[in-house]
């Protein structure tokens, strides 16, 4: 019923990673239960293997509410190739906050497909944050299939050295009453390379919707390189619905100001930097994560 409901055999790469590996791990949270701490998720990769494909499935159960932390990590000699698919199904009125920790290290190519299918009055929060040091692809959809259904799609990517991200956020409105809310925020550094598309489509039996995106990208030297594509496809005119992205350098004057009161350029660049990406920082919900992620990008900025 589950297997590749929302993420079947589509392209070649989900061909690959289902030949491989079938099977999955699945999470079932029973009806009317609310778990307290976070579920925690750590990639097991054995340390012999070029390749790893993990899958997880979800099902969140009539009003159950979760928080799932998950971390994906290699070591320089793990897996050079990783697919990771999530499949999230929301009943009426669950709620799921899923956040992974993408930091994989530098030749590893690393593909995720995460998909949610959202009932009556259900929420899910997909919050990813890309700090790795490989080739990341990343895809994130809501299906919003039932009135009241709403999605929060954040992303947070942090690039040096020749890191590459290519990141697809999407949130589709297939009943009236929906919403969606898609942020990106990125920092480029050295020859890294990024891009980000969100994509917000409403059908047109879909009334009454709301769906707004936006993505700013920071670039920090001469040579990062960063695209966005934001992408409205409405076929409803009874919605509210807007998208806009943003692409420069450091604010040269908030630095000059850092550095009137006596700060270092380095930790000046790093304060700012730590300040831009906190409208996702602050969407995580434990604490001992967000000092892990806050040392990371200090690291990676410097």
């Amino acid at each position: 019923k589950y297997a590749q409901k929302l993420v079947p055999a589509e392209n070649k790469m989900l061909a690959l990673h289902y030949s491989v590996n079938p099977d999955a791990a699945v999470i079932i949270i029973p009806r009317n239960t609310i778990i307290e701490k976070p579920i925690q998720i750590n990639s097991k990769i054995d340390a012999a293997s070029s390749i790893a494909e993990e899958s997880i499935i979800i099902i969140a159960e009539e009003r159950s509410q979760a928080t799932v932390i998950e971390n994906n990590a290699t070591s320089d000699t793990h897996a050079l190739f990783k697919s990771k698919i999530v499949q999230v199904f929301l009943e009426p009125r669950a709620q799921i906050h899923y956040c992974t920790l993408h930091n994989e290290k530098a030749g590893t190519h690393a593909f995720a497909a995460k998909r949610a299918e959202v009932l009556q009055d259900a929420n899910i929060t997909w919050l990813d944050i890309m700090v790795g040091e490989g080739v990341n692809q990343l895809q994130v959809r809501s299906h919003l299939r039932e009135n009241g259904a709403e999605a929060q799609q954040y992303q947070a990517l942090v690039g040096s050295k020749a890191q590459q991200s290519d990141v697809n956020s999407e949130a589709f409105h297939q009943h009236s009453n929906t919403k969606s809310v898609l942020l990106a925020k990125g920092i480029f550094a050295d020859t890294s390379r990024g891009m980000h598309r969100g994509t917000i489509r409403v059908e047109k039996d879909a009334a009454n919707c709301q769906g707004h995106q936006r993505s700013d990208m920071l670039l920090i030297g001469d040579e990062a390189r960063c695209n966005a594509i934001p992408i409205l496809e409405v076929e409803n005119d009874d919605v509210s619905c807007s998208h806009g992205t943003t692409m420069g350098q450091l604010d040269e004057e908030n630095l000059y100001y850092m550095l009137s009161r006596g700060l270092d350029e380095g930790n000046a660049r790093n304060l700012l930097a730590l300040a831009f990406l906190e409208p996702i920082l602050q969407k995580i919900e434990n604490e001992e994560l967000i000092e892990k992620l806050s040392s990371i990008i200090e690291q990676k900025i410097k």
